[in-house]
This record gives structure tokens, sequence and C-alpha cells, in this order.
């Protein structure tokens, strides 16, 4: 379900953006600023670079942020898979034992005394 939603949402807003970034063909200066250079570009790829620029970073912030999420859940694996090996080891242990029991039991046999009156 949400990834329909995202698609719903995202469709709409590339298809916006990219009318847009058609629609605006004037050529506009670049300063970059630490560097002494200018360059002319079309607005659209301005525009455009601009928003993957902004995806990219925004990518970046959120696989970051979940970082301590991940390696929670990785902690929580290991300690689940460790939690089985250790119930399969018992319950490997436990049949064993049980096993064992049976073999050594000996069948008791009782004798009642019949009379006959």
């Amino acid at each position: 379900m949400k990834r329909i939603i995202s698609w719903i949402v995202m469709i709409p807003f590339a298809i916006v953006v990219i009318v847009f970034s058609a629609s605006n063909l004037e050529k506009v200066t670049v300063n970059l600023w630490p560097l002494p250079q200018e360059i002319t570009v079309p607005m659209f790829t301005m525009i455009l670079t601009v928003f993957i620029f902004g995806f990219l970073m925004g990518g970046i912030v959120a696989w970051l942020s979940a970082g301590k999420s991940r390696q929670a859940a990785r902690q929580q694996r290991y300690r689940a898979d460790k939690a089985e090996r250790e119930l399969r080891s018992l319950s490997n242990k436990l049949d064993n034992r049980s096993r064992e029991a049976q073999e050594n039991a000996s069948p008791a046999t009782v004798s009642v005394p019949t009379t006959r009156v």
C-alpha cells in the first residue's frame, strides 16, 4: 500500500517537474562562487540538476539516519538466531534423555496371587 501511494504522489510530481523544465529554455548564468568561473546553461538543466541533487542528498540522509535501526535489527536477528539454536540443542537433549529413560525403565511386573474359594 505504501508503495502505491508513493507512486501516486511521485508520478504527477515528476510530470510537473519535466513540463516545468521543458517550458523554461532560457539561459541562466551560474556563478561557481569559490572558483572564478561562470557557466551559462539552459534553465531546465539547472532545475533538473537541483532536483537530482536534492533527491540524492535526501537518500543519503535517510540512509544514514536509519543506520541505528539497521544495527538494532541485525543485533535482534543475531539474538533470535542464537536463541533458536539453543532451543534446538535443548530440545535434542531432552529427546535424547527421554529416549534413554524409556530404554532404561524396566517393565514393572507385579504378581498378584490368585486364590480360589
